[in-house]
């Protein structure tokens, strides 16, 4: 959490460095959404029992004062963990593959600082909501689905990130490079190789710890008028 406050901080120097310089000035927008790319790097406890995940994110943020200063902020996101990959004899001489996926769902909503308004803005958040720790096997084919097992847990996230404009028109347009430490305190979840079949018994072994994670997002960041 200290090195992302510390990477805001320098986010925010860039920011207003590159303001002075006389960046070429965009109109504020009432707020912006945005897709990107994910990389969860699990910390603490947490990553002695899985490996780094990857998935999407999406966010929205209103921003009611005309400044564009002051906004609200809601994420969600989708990360696969764990994956993997069985077969089964379901009659004799025909086998049926079954996918196991080991996943992390969530949605947050806070406050968010934005400063610059040139090409060249930071902004940094604080948050509140739940992460959903979910498996689920699903056979080829989609003729089956069913979740093996959940879990969800109250979440608090805190970040920020930096947006370099592309485009500046109507809806302008922006890449947009963050972080997030997301703090979900203890969960049951499973990994790999938490559930065991034998014959046709099916032993499902769960493990509790804390789960937290920091995500690292590239996207890109669309404006509202």
């Amino acid at each position: 959490m200290k090195t992302i406050g510390m990477g805001v901080l320098i986010l925010v120097a860039l920011s207003s460095g590159a303001e002075a310089q006389g960046l070429r000035p965009v109109r504020a927008t009432r707020g912006n959404v945005g897709l990107g790319l994910i990389v969860a790097q699990p910390v603490g406890d947490f990553a002695n029992f899985v490996n780094v995940g990857a998935g999407l994110a999406g966010h929205g943020v209103w921003t009611p004062d005309p400044g564009g200063t002051l906004g609200i902020r809601a994420d969600g996101s989708f990360i696969v963990y764990g994956n993997e990959r069985r077969h089964y004899g379901l009659v004799p001489l025909v086998d049926v593959g079954v996918t196991t996926t080991n996943l992390i769902a969530g949605l947050q909503i806070g406050p968010q600082v934005t400063v610059g308004r040139g090409s060249l803005q930071a902004y940094g958040f604080g948050q509140l909501g739940f992460s959903y720790f979910g498996t689920t096997s699903s056979v080829d084919g989609g003729y089956g689905n069913t979740t093996n097992y959940d879990d969800v847990a109250f979440a608090t996230a805190v970040g920020g990130g930096l947006l370099l404009q592309v485009s500046h028109g109507r809806h302008p347009v922006a890449m947009d490079f963050g972080a997030r430490y997301l703090h979900n305190g203890r969960a049951r979840y499973l990994t790999e190789g938490s559930i065991r079949v034998t014959g046709n018994s099916v032993f499902i072994s769960p493990i509790e710890s804390q789960a937290n994670l920091v995500v690292y997002q590239v996207g890109v960041t669309v404006g509202l008028r």
